[in-house]
């Protein structure tokens, strides 16, 4: 139910009162189709306006259709409450939407209380202590009406996960009924699982493990086993002081018990307790298991077909226990226990067995990596390694095969990242395996081998410097064969990676990827010039955009490719190197300059024009705007460098010198220049911060990205600061930046990484800061650093998060109170205080949280006079609107939150109250008698590290403070 943009579904757009009152209508229709049909959409519309107002109402009209429905209808209500459950604390009145639905209890028909208890059993998480529903839950287990009965069950166990009054009070009714003998056994079965909800006392724990225990050994039953075995093992994750005993429980059933179902079943929970953590586990209990297993015999005979089921599942629960540092540590030695079990798996022939084996041992050897730890078995993952990837590549008949050789890469990958030294080897191996995958055209498990091998060799790649480039005569190689779309992309990816480690493309290498672009649709050609981009090869890029643009049917995509063209080639018309001297590199530098501001301004103005309201492309025009306003600051360095000896000082520099005690004003023109320049790297270094800061959603390669250019940034800003500025104030700026900071593994990172590193070194020395003048070589140093950066010699690599977003966050806002009409102020006497409530709603895509999640939303209102107050307002209120400003942090609650403010707008001043934990400051009033101001609502993000993201929405409100006609006394 929780879609993304549901507005290019098919169905018109329309507000929520609209849609509530269409939904409404459908209700009062005499047509039973079409009230069900209004019925079923009810979850849609919460989903798509989750405002406690509409959420209320709409679930008050539905309680009256339950009410008065038939039970036809009531099981559809029940549906809607089953799949609304996260948005039923939203409604305003409990009591009304309880009476309207209980009311039914009191029915002859058993099938409508039926229904009546699990529709409050679904609504358990707003009525947890409500006596009178636990009556009915109580009473309508002693029903006659097995319908009925097993109502009251699903209830009671709904409460019972909600409520500890009720899960103590219903513990002996439950014991009772389940020792009972006139319980038939399945009702018994569905009784158990209320068990595991009884854990809000050590008492009450206690009894329920007591009671377990009998019914293990009264009711051997396969049915009885597993269920009591997973409500124990429930029970215990919550109390967390069973684990160790359900671990010990757990084991003696896999070691004793002989039916295959209940050790199956035992590992399973043996799994999720392994999640629950390795720390909880009592000592010496993985090496019972691997015993237990051992002794269960590792291969079971089923029908003539050999099995390795067991060890299948027991090397599951391994596998999770490796994740944790305590089992790593406790089996690094050559010949534990785990790492004989996992040695004598590797050569099992079950491949998956042969995976999950080696998969444990990488763990292991990456910890003793990390640790600086000996690492043992290490040539044994190597090789086993290296033989899986050639078994499972060849012999990919399905996708199982494919999902083993997912994993096996994974491993592999890895193992590399935890020390690079290993990278050749698997690069050799992959590199063979992929050179020898021969692609079949009817066969798309062929296909896709073939992609998730060029996958783990771009991983391995990014690991380090020339690590694939012995594979560039195969992947030229491979390239020219008959291939599959997708895996023509992959292998042009690996060649742009490749030459990104600071090479030049040469003819062969040019001709294969234009081969490859000439023999593939639009959108191969599209991804194509994305990896180019991304990689920094623009002139490969530019050419793709350039023939897409005018083959695409949408003028959006037309604008959206020009703009990356025109971007592109201004990146590549930057890099163009020509043999010229040195006089004249210096002018080559100023044209290329020019030449790529120019191309930026229209490729700002290219992406503008390609933004929708669904695809606004505010982070792409955003970065290419950044971009042009640092190619424009280089360019006016230059012209501020070549000053010096352009515009010499004038004759009453030495006095303006000693009346301003600025020693370097004595070089006139070049030192106001100089500064203004440091100055404008200053502001594109802050305009690079917001933009991170804007950037929530952003993978950390293109935050990386954004961090890098903004450390350019700082340091030319610095470098023009120790010419141009006393000592003082450019060891202050210094004093409060630091430069250093994580690039990233990747290759195109690693460029920049090295950028930054010669820009520094090209930086001016101390000797003019000390001195506090202005010298030739000083100025030199910094058009070096120019040169450096717009010579051609550094590629940018465009971040991913400009043309895809993984994960997509959006929050909305909901401003009250609204004017009656639309345009109007919201009228608010003077002397009274203005009520303002903020509600808001997080919109997630499909992969929600996927680098970063939402902790709180911190809202700001700020209040301020508009534009047509009087100047001298104006003037005097720059001091005041800043501090008329409150702050209040909320915690979202299923991705909904509300806050309310308490502002005073009058003549004499502006002062506010965020009710709860919020910060206010007071402003100045206005002496002028101004009776307007805008009250702006904004909201930022903040996630689990504290980080502030400020790229929520902006929502404003005219607010007009009238005074109130005075009564005219009588003379």
């Amino acid at each position: 139910m929780n879609t993304f943009n549901e507005i290019g579904s098919g169905e018109p757009e329309q507000d929520a009162n609209s849609a509530l009152i269409e939904l409404d209508k459908g209700l009062r229709s005499k047509n039973t189709g079409e009230r069900c049909e209004a019925i079923v959409r009810f979850p849609r519309l919460f989903e798509k306006y989750p405002f406690p107002i509409l959420i209320n109402s709409a679930l008050l009209k539905l309680a009256d259709v339950f009410r008065l429905g038939s039970n036809f209808l009531r099981v559809w209500v029940l549906r809607v409450c089953q799949q609304s459950e996260k948005h039923l604390d939203k409604i305003l009145n409990v009591e009304e939407f309880v009476k309207r639905i209980y009311c039914v209890m009191h029915s002859n028909d058993p099938v409508a209380r039926a229904l009546t208890l699990r529709t409050l059993g679904s609504a358990a998480s707003i009525i947890p202590e409500r006596q009178q529903v636990h009556h009915s839950i109580r009473r309508s287990l002693d029903s006659h009406d097995s319908v009925e009965v097993e109502a009251a069950i699903y209830a009671a166990r709904m409460f019972a996960a909600q409520s500890k009054l009720f899960a103590v009070s219903m513990c002996s009714k439950i014991s009772d009924m389940i020792r009972g003998q006139a319980t038939p056994a399945s009702m018994k079965l569905q009784l158990i699982p209320i068990l595991q909800y009884m854990h809000h006392d050590t008492s009450t724990a206690s009894m329920v493990n007591e009671l377990c225990m009998e019914l293990l050994a009264s009711y051997p039953a396969v049915e009885f086993v597993r269920v009591t075995l997973s409500a124990m093992s429930t029970l215990a994750s919550a109390t967390l002081i069973n684990v160790p005993t359900q671990v010990g429980l757990l084991l003696t059933y896999i070691r004793d018990d002989p039916r295959i179902s209940v050790k199956r079943h035992s590992l399973k929970l043996l799994l999720h307790l392994a999640r629950r953590g390795a720390h909880l586990w009592p000592r010496g209990a993985l090496d019972n298991l691997i015993d237990s297993t051992l002794a269960s015999k590792l291969s079971i005979t089923e029908n003539g077909i050999e099995s390795s089921d067991l060890l299948l599942r027991t090397l599951d629960v391994i596998e999770v226990l490796s994740q944790s540092a305590v089992t790593c540590d406790a089996n690094m030695e050559e010949n534990s226990p785990l790492a004989s079990l996992c040695v004598d798996a590797c050569y099992s022939h079950n491949p998956l067995v042969a995976v999950k084996a080696v998969t444990i041992l990488t763990r292991i050897a990456c910890y003793c990596y990390e640790e600086g730890l000996p690492v043992s078995n290490i040539q044994h993952i190597i090789s086993c390694l290296e033989s899986l990837i050639v078994l499972l590549a060849v012999d990919a008949n399905d996708d199982r095969n494919l999902y083993q050789l997912k994993l096996c890469l994974v491993s592999t990958v890895k193992l590399c990242q935890a020390h690079p030294a290993h990278a050749p080897i698997f690069v050799d191996a992959i590199g063979t395996t992929l050179m020898n995958t021969q692609s079949d055209s009817g066969r798309g498990e062929r296909k896709q081998t073939a992609s998730v091998l060029c996958e783990a060799l771009g991983a391995i790649g990014s690991f380090g410097d020339n690590v694939l480039l012995p594979l560039l005569p195969d992947v030229l190689e491979k390239i020219k064969q008959p291939l599959d779309v997708d895996t023509r992309v992959m292998l042009c990816t690996i060649l742009f990676q490749m030459v990104a480690g600071g090479y030049e493309w040469n003819d062969e290498c040019l001709k294969a990827i234009d081969n490859v672009t000439k023999a593939v649709d639009g959108w191969s050609k599209y991804r194509i010039g994305r990896g180019a981009a991304r990689y920094g090869h623009h002139k490969i890029a530019t050419k793709i955009f350039k023939g897409l643009r005018e083959s695409v049917a949408s003028e959006q995509l037309h604008f959206w490719l020009s703009g990356l063209e025109l971007m592109t080639s201004a990146e590549s018309y930057l890099e163009e190197n020509k043999t010229e001297s040195r006089i004249q590199r210096k002018i080559s530098v100023l044209e290329k300059l020019n030449g790529g501001i120019s191309r930026y301004a229209s490729a700002c103005a290219a992406l503008k024009a390609a933004s929708t309201p669904l695809k606004s492309l505010q982070f792409a025009s955003e970065y290419a705007k950044l971009r042009g306003e640092f190619l424009q600051a280089l360019a006016q360095l230059i012209h501020s460098c070549r000053s010096l000896c352009t515009s010499p000082p004038p004759a009453i520099a030495r006095s303006i010198a000693e009346v301003t005690s600025d020693k370097l004003q004595v070089y006139g023109r070049v030192t106001y220049q100089l500064r203004k320049s440091a100055k404008d790297f200053r502001n594109c270094a802050e305009n690079y911060q917001k933009l991170y800061q804007s950037a929530f959603d952003a993978d950390q390669g293109s935050l990386n990205n954004i961090k890098a250019l903004q450390e350019v940034c700082r340091v030319m800003a610095n470098s023009v600061e120790r010419v141009c500025m006393s000592s003082n104030a450019s060891a202050y700026h210094r004093s409060n930046e630091t430069f250093e900071f994580s690039f990233g593994e990747s290759v195109e990172m690693r460029q920049l990484a090295k950028c930054c590193t010669e820009v520094r070194r090209l930086a001016p020395n101390n000797q003019g800061e000390e001195l506090q003048v202005i010298t030739h070589p000083s100025v030199e140093a910094l058009i070096s650093q120019v040169v450096l950066l717009a010579g051609g010699k550094v590629r940018l690599p465009m971040p991913r998060y400009f043309f895809q977003a993984l994960q997509a966050t959006v929050v909305k806002l909901s401003v009250s109170p609204q004017p009656r009409v639309l345009g109007e102020p919201v009228c608010v006497p003077q002397g009274s205080q203005l009520a303002l409530k903020i509600e808001g709603v997080l919109r997630h895509g499909k992969k929600a949280s996927l680098f970063r999640s939402v902790a709180a939303v911190c809202i700001s209102i700020s209040t301020s006079p508009p534009s047509k107050i009087n100047s001298e307002y104006r003037n005097n209120g720059e001091a005041s609107n800043g501090g008329n400003e409150l702050q209040q942090t909320v915690i979202p609650h299923r991705d909904f939150f509300a806050c309310e403010f308490l502002l005073s707008l009058g003549n004499s001043g502006v002062t506010g109250n965020s009710g709860c934990a919020g910060s206010s400051t007071t402003g100045g009033g206005n002496s002028s008698g101004a009776n307007q101001f805008q009250v702006t609502a904004s909201a930022s993000i903040l996630d689990k590290d504290g980080n502030v993201w400020k790229c929520g929405p902006r929502s404003s409100l005219q607010v007009r403070v009238h005074e109130e006609p005075t009564k005219r006394k009588m003379p």
